[in-house]
């Protein structure tokens, strides 16, 4: 599925003012490349969509732990500390990194200049389904993407207790359903193509 104003249209929740809807449709014809991404609000909130520092993962290869920056993929309202629950909640987060060295990686791969070109023509159009691509602004200083198939977890008592840790940015609204629609793909696909009842006799 190709990320489309339209496509992002859809996505537009009943419950906002005319206003808040008319706003987002004007931000929209400005899409892929000259949209508002960030928002200067909720300094201290954890929400889904949030770029944050200090997010711990634990390699797979060797179990070292290491401290990095992501983008948090667990719903708003989850990871809440006034929602109280019988077991501690976990976030789920996945790491960004810059672009440019996405492009390093490529083409230490192998793929040609003019390749890794309109993969990046593509990963700024959101048209790559594992990708999720953050322009430079807010707190961060260049352009980086978030890997939606790299996904890891940390109790979110463990992450607040953390005191060197940061806000990067806030997504706007715009930029946070485009982030929902990213997501939806990524991890829901109803056409999937795939038969999963039994074949008529």
């Amino acid at each position: 599925m190709q990320i489309t104003t339209e496509a992002i249209q859809t996505q537009i929740p009943y419950y906002l003012t005319q206003e808040a809807k008319e706003g987002i449709v004007k931000a929209l014809k400005s899409f892929p490349r000259k949209i508002d991404y960030y928002i200067n609000r909720y300094p201290g909130d954890l929400l889904q969509g949030d770029g944050w520092t200090s997010l711990e993962l634990i390699r797979f290869g060797d179990g070292e732990r290491k401290s990095v920056k992501g983008i948090l993929i667990s719903n708003s309202c989850d990871i809440t500390p006034d929602n109280k629950r019988e077991l501690p909640s976990k976030i789920n987060f996945v790491p960004i990194i810059k672009l440019h060295r996405y492009m390093e990686l490529l083409a230490a791969a192998g793929l040609e200049n003019n390749r890794v070109e309109s993969k990046v023509t593509a990963i700024k159009e959101q048209n790559v389904t594992t990708l999720f691509y953050l322009p430079k602004g807010a707190g961060l200083d260049d352009d980086y993407i978030a890997r939606l198939d790299d996904m890891h977890t940390i109790p979110t008592h463990f992450f607040q207790a953390i005191q060197t840790r940061k806000k990067l940015f806030t997504l706007s609204q715009v930029g946070f359903y485009l982030f929902l629609l990213k997501l939806s793909i990524h991890f829901c696909r109803f056409h999937e193509e795939i038969a999963r009842s039994p074949s008529p006799a």
